[in-house]
């Protein structure tokens, strides 16, 4: 298995804050859709581009409305998918073949009503992207808030979807309650479903992404079974710097095999 660590921004402020080449420990920046209204941030995205970053795509639609999706009116649906269709063909522009999006995925998993109407509208989105080669991977947040069990319902409705271009990316927040029993439940439910991670923590307030914490939301498949995966570290919405993106380089150079160690010197 191959994994690849990234880094996300959670606004177009944010992602102004990284600088044109990341250190060589990440491979990948995810940015908001806000991004494609900002000239700046835009030649940002081409020149990251340009420097071999993988490109990837977060909060297509915003969480908010996400959520709310099934419950509006038709008219409002159609406005939301063309607001899609927009973002998805500008991202095509930019060579970006993955985004994610936070659905309520709680809700899928526990009212039939939602899941059904959620459903219709993700094949829809399925046909949008499909021209454009791209995978939207839904935003599955553990820990879910309160005691939920539910991952293998969640499992259930994306394999019930029957979209391959439909996948799933596991949020983890490694510092809040419960989080270790959570994330270790999660991560075998969705053992060889899951190709996307996002570890979420508040450095700006002290959180700090441990060792520890980064092997337990990274390693939790067998050998010679696991696709390649893909990781990005969300420390929060403060702006990157040196001292912050040095840290999270020696971080990951110091957990990465020394394989992938030696593939990084040039």
């Amino acid at each position: 298995m191959s994994v690849r660590y990234g880094i996300s921004a959670v606004s177009t402020e944010q992602f102004l804050s990284l600088p044109a080449k990341l250190p060589l420990s990440l491979k990948a920046v995810e940015f908001t859709g806000d991004v494609f209204g900002s000239t700046q941030a835009l030649q940002k995205l081409r020149l990251l581009n340009k420097n071999g970053t993988l490109l990837c795509g977060r909060d297509f639609i915003a969480p908010d409305l996400a959520a709310l999706i099934p419950e509006e009116n038709c008219k409002l649906r159609s406005e939301l998918e063309l607001h899609f269709y927009e973002r998805c063909a500008k991202a095509a522009e930019y060579g970006v073949k993955r985004f994610s999006v936070a659905f309520d995925l709680f809700q899928a998993a526990a009212k039939e009503e939602y899941r059904e109407k959620l459903s219709r509208f993700l094949r829809r989105c399925a046909g949008v992207i499909h021209p454009f080669d791209q995978t939207m991977c839904l935003v599955c947040r553990v820990p879910g808030g309160g005691i939920f069990d539910g991952w293998e319902k969640i499992l259930q409705f994306r394999r019930e979807l029957l979209c391959p271009r439909i996948e799933l990316l596991l949020e983890l927040h490694p510092h809040e309650p419960n989080a270790p029993e959570s994330i270790n439940q999660a991560l075998q439910t969705f053992r060889l479903n899951d190709f996307c991670r996002r570890i979420c923590y508040d450095a700006s307030v002290g959180n700090i992404l441990t060792p520890g914490a980064l092997k337990r939301c990274s390693e939790t498949r067998a050998k010679g079974l696991d696709p390649d995966m893909l990781i990005f570290l969300n420390p929060g919405s403060s702006k990157y710097d040196s001292k912050s993106l040095g840290e999270l380089d020696m971080l990951v150079k110091n957990f990465l095999p020394s394989e992938d160690k030696e593939s990084e010197c040039r």
